[in-house]
């Protein structure tokens, strides 16, 4: 099954790039315009980027009646900064009203991202290593900025990260969606105490109020894997941060700094870049070595200090229980 293209608001021959795009991705967005989610809602944000497109503009928008084209397939599209010049198709969801609305966008959404990736040799992969389809979340992790979309307004409606890649590679309809089972999404597993410090394990974004965190609007700050963040409290499923924004407690994305004083570790690694100290003293103000990384040392336990821990060692030393400076093995 195919969907017709609607023109009615592509670029003149004297609007937009004129650079061809390197086939290297196919790039995913969704408007992130709540207001604008009525009967013509790509209709409007078409119209609003042709006349405006000096500012940004993408090759397609996508509602559950219509795809409008505005730039041309092929060549650079103004909507994902520096990844620009490596994606020849660039898409944009516009947001709607109600479930049966964002089932048939999401249909025209699948279809067009998997005919383009086809036509240009891209692979159907999301989000992973080289070429393939990439959300703007990826683009920002990658080549900069702030946008996070499209996952907070899929996962709105009842698409996860998982059910999204899965029916990017195999489709919505045929005998490969039929066939296939997609992996049941994991359960979110949450913090439900406050550690001192946690860090990224992968991107993150800090929100200004806890009701906006995973939405993609009003981002105050994007860390990057292995960024520390300080906590004040928790706030149900969100930490709030000692600066005031607020971030996921969710465990897949973010982890507590510090092993536990009650954590049975007997091996541990030095990974940081700049290796690992040792100490004669819990407060560390006697280092009596330095270590590489790569270095194992074998602890006898893990003991607290203030808010933070550290691992004692066989001769009485110290060291750091930093889960980015020491990373246990045993």
């Amino acid at each position: 099954m195919g969907y017709a293209i609607n023109k009615s608001y592509v670029l003149s021959g004297s609007q937009g790039d004129s650079r061809i795009a390197s086939k290297n991705y196919i790039i995913i967005h969704d408007t992130g315009n709540d207001n604008n989610k009525g009967s013509n809602s790509a209709g409007n944000e078409a119209s609003y980027m042709k006349g405006h497109w000096q500012a940004a503009y993408t090759h397609f928008i996508v509602d559950d009646k219509n795809i409008f084209q505005v730039g041309e397939p092929g060549y650079v599209a103004w909507g994902a900064l520096d990844a620009n010049p490596y994606s020849p198709m660039q898409v944009e969801l516009a947001h709607v009203d109600s479930q049966v609305r964002f089932n048939e966008s999401y249909k025209r959404y699948i279809w067009l991202i998997r005919k383009y990736a086809t036509k240009y040799g891209i692979p159907l992969t999301l989000d992973g290593a080289g070429k393939g389809v990439k959300t703007h979340q990826w683009v920002t992790n990658n080549y900069g900025g702030d946008h996070v979309d499209p996952y907070g307004y899929l996962a709105k409606w009842g698409i996860s990260k998982s059910q999204l890649a899965h029916d990017i590679k195999y489709g919505l309809s045929g005998s490969e969606a039929t066939t296939a089972k997609p992996s049941k999404p994991k359960k979110a597993e949450y913090f439900s105490w406050t550690p001192y410090k946690i860090y990224a394990k992968k991107q993150v974004a800090a929100y200004a109020k806890a009701s906006q965190v995973g939405s993609g609007k009003n981002v105050k700050k994007i860390y990057k894997p292995k960024a520390v963040m300080e906590i004040a409290k928790l706030e149900g499923h969100r930490f709030k941060l000692t600066d005031g924004t607020y971030v996921t407690a969710n465990k897949d994305y973010v982890n507590n700094l510090y092993y536990l004083p009650k954590s049975k570790i007997k091996q541990v690694r030095s990974v940081a870049a700049k290796g690992s100290g040792r100490y004669d003293d819990i407060k560390f103000n006697h280092k009596n070595a330095h270590f590489p990384k790569g270095t194992n040392f074998d602890v006898v336990k893990v003991v607290p200090y203030g808010k933070a821990s550290r691992f004692l060692l066989a001769n009485g030393d110290y060291i750091s229980a930093n889960k980015l400076v020491n990373k246990m093995v045993k």
